[in-house]
């Protein structure tokens, strides 16, 4: 939907640009106006950005973004409609799209009407009064519409109150985190921080394991303020270079010809950006918020460029496309596969296959200690635990049974036998207990105990992770107790009678894999 809406707005800026007509449009190669080449260099481009990384992996967060994206180019395709041809159908049709944009996300569709409003404003001043109106009613009633969903969701009209969010009072952190920044996500205090993140040409880390190609390194705190969550991410330099050259030629050409036309839509696209500059949070999704101020002017050196060397551009154009799909093609994938063991695995296997040798981008895990860059493997001990870095923390791929993990057998208690030691490590003591219905506590040496109901007979798994932190107790597969505890179960004793079902195998094949090249 995005692409084709971007194939109608070259359409839509082809017919504007002043010399440009069918009989032009004829000339053939890159060194002409528009042609299929050049049709398909801009569509490539559009396709080729953080647009593919993001439909690379199902989630709210990037259908919305990736919806969002498509409706205010849709919108734009409409208002360049608008401006060229009044007509009430335009105004319609411009103003749907944008009630649609914003009703999916809130910040690029408050772009979107903004958008709406400048076009109506020029259609006044332009005597097409009628069409004004009708745009300025869009714009207003999407405003009210935005405003009315938002207060029957969360009770305001605009803010989203995150200092009222469950996870905000949950966690002193971050509650401490929203005091500090006046109860909102957003504050011009961000932008030295996510400017320099979204613009940066070094947001991108090369290694010869497939896709060879990750997430640079995180932001760094440059704001007078630090960020609440800070997620791996790019750029648009890296993830979009194709628009980013096409937009700083194009932006050229249109001041130089004073194309004026395209400044309405485009300044609802920097309005529509500005929300995702301001939060205090860096992620890579964001960077579609970003494109519409791309896209526009991009397409205007799509149409109306000339370089002097065609062949040395058509070979750049080819390039920047080719490293735009693989570049997010590999963001995608590491976004929904770093925490699959089985990637891994695979990639490794792949490396020791072609290279051999000690395998790369493997340390030594420390407990406490500093945490390396985003995408490497760790190795706890004697293969008790293997780790990726994600962000700023180690996620488990693998915990060694009876290092890491234990399993055992729900005993069956009576009225005289109503209590049972399951589990004995040194930092407490984890036992069954019949009251109304069995069920068990643990009491830590140092803390307050925790209880959960557990049927007898059932298949009970502890995990204590001491890298990553907790330790979680799984009933039947359902988790029914999870601490901030990490005992130590290398040493853990199982209570008398105790079913023991810890498998003797540590289950641990791709650590044991990797370190065997160590």
């Amino acid at each position: 939907l995005a692409c084709t809406a971007a194939f109608h707005l070259l359409r839509r800026v082809q017919r504007a640009w002043p010399g440009l007509d069918g009989a032009d449009s004829a000339a053939a190669g890159f060194g002409g106006r528009l042609t299929p080449w050049r049709a398909a260099v801009f569509v490539g481009a559009v396709a080729a950005s953080p647009v593919l990384a993001l439909a690379g992996w199902v989630s709210v967060y990037h259908e919305t973004e990736l919806w969002a994206f498509a409706l205010f180019l849709w919108t734009a395709v409409r208002l360049l409609d608008l401006l060229h041809a009044p007509s009430p159908r335009h105004v319609r049709a411009a103003g749907l799209l944008a009630v649609a944009t914003v009703l999916t996300r809130a910040s690029v569709g408050i772009g979107a009407l903004v958008a709406v409003g400048l076009v109506a404003v020029v259609l006044w001043r332009r005597d097409h009064r009628p069409d004004a109106r009708r745009g300025l009613s869009w714009a207003v009633a999407g405003l009210l519409a935005n405003s009315l969903v938002n207060y029957a969701k969360v009770g305001t009209w605009l803010d989203l109150p995150a200092d009222r969010q469950v996870l905000t009072l949950q966690s002193p952190a971050r509650a401490a985190w929203f005091a500090g920044n006046g109860g909102s996500f957003f504050s011009p205090r961000f932008l030295p921080t996510t400017v320099v993140q979204y613009l940066r040409p070094d947001a991108v880390h090369f290694e010869r394991l497939v896709p060879f190609v990750k997430f640079g390194p995180n932001a760094s705190d440059l704001g007078s303020y630090p960020l609440e969550g800070n997620t791996a991410s790019s750029s648009l330099t890296v993830a979009a270079t194709a628009l980013c050259l096409l937009a700083v030629i194009g932006a050229g050409m249109v001041v130089r010809r004073r194309a004026w036309w395209l400044a309405w839509p485009w300044a609802g696209a920097v309005v529509a950006a500005a929300p995702t500059l301001m939060i205090g949070f860096i992620a890579n999704r964001y960077l579609v918020d970003l494109l519409p101020v791309l896209v526009l002017p991009a397409a205007v050196a799509a149409v109306a460029w000339r370089p002097a060397r065609a062949r040395l551009w058509k070979g750049l154009a080819l390039a920047s496309l080719v490293w735009g799909a693989w570049a997010n093609v590999a963001f995608a994938v590491w976004t929904s596969e770093l925490k699959n063991p089985g990637f891994t695995s695979w990639r490794y296997q792949i490396d020791d296959a072609v290279f051999g040798g000690a395998p790369p981008n493997v340390v030594d895990v420390v407990p406490g200690g500093p945490v390396p860059s985003p995408g490497t493997v760790g190795i706890d001990g004697a293969c008790d635990g293997l780790y990726i870095v994600e962000d700023d923390h180690w996620v488990p791929l693998e915990l060694a049974w009876g290092a890491r993990r234990i399993a055992f057998v729900m005993p069956a208690l009576t009225a005289d036998h109503w209590e049972q030691t399951l589990i004995t490590t040194g930092d407490g003591v984890l036992t069954a207990i019949r009251a109304d219905s069995t069920g068990l506590t643990w009491d830590p040496t140092d803390g307050e105990s925790s209880a959960a109901l557990v049927p007898a007979g059932a298949l009970v798994e502890v995990v204590a992770d001491p890298v990553a932190g907790g330790m979680h107790v799984v009933a039947d597969g359902t988790e029914v107790m999870f601490l901030l505890a990490s005992p130590d179960l290398s040493t853990a004793t199982l209570g008398e009678g105790i079913e023991d079902r810890t498998p003797t195998d540590r289950g641990t094949p791709i650590c044991d894999a990797i370190a065997a090249r160590r």
